[in-house]
């Protein structure tokens, strides 16, 4: 089943003319604003993707989770990325005092 996509008028992304700057967000202020105006949602969230041209755009995320199980999805969500980010994290300070050792040891 194939959604209706929806963008939001006034926001435009391009493509990064250097390295260190992920993507170029352009605003027409007016067309924004009466965006935002018109829209029924207090917070909007974008996802920025890249079409099969390799061009930038926003995609309004439309993704709400139900009620019931919204709770216990975020618990078990936060507990996997704590234990993930907490084993990556200790194996980064390992790897950096054993380097650290190496390097003294020269």
């Amino acid at each position: 089943m194939e959604k209706n996509k929806e963008f939001v008028s006034g926001l435009y992304i391009n493509a990064p003319n250097v390295e260190f700057i992920v993507c170029k967000i352009g605003i027409v202020v007016p067309q924004l604003l009466e965006y935002l105006q018109n829209s029924k949602e207090e917070k909007i969230n974008l996802d920025v993707k890249q079409n099969r041209d390799g061009k930038y755009y926003a995609e309004i995320n439309t993704w709400k989770a139900d009620q019931d199980n919204n709770q216990n999805n975020n618990q078990g969500n936060y507990q996997q990325n704590n234990q993930g980010n907490n084993q990556g994290n200790n194996q980064g300070y390992n790897q950096g005092y054993q380097n650290n050792n190496n390097w003294n040891n020269r």
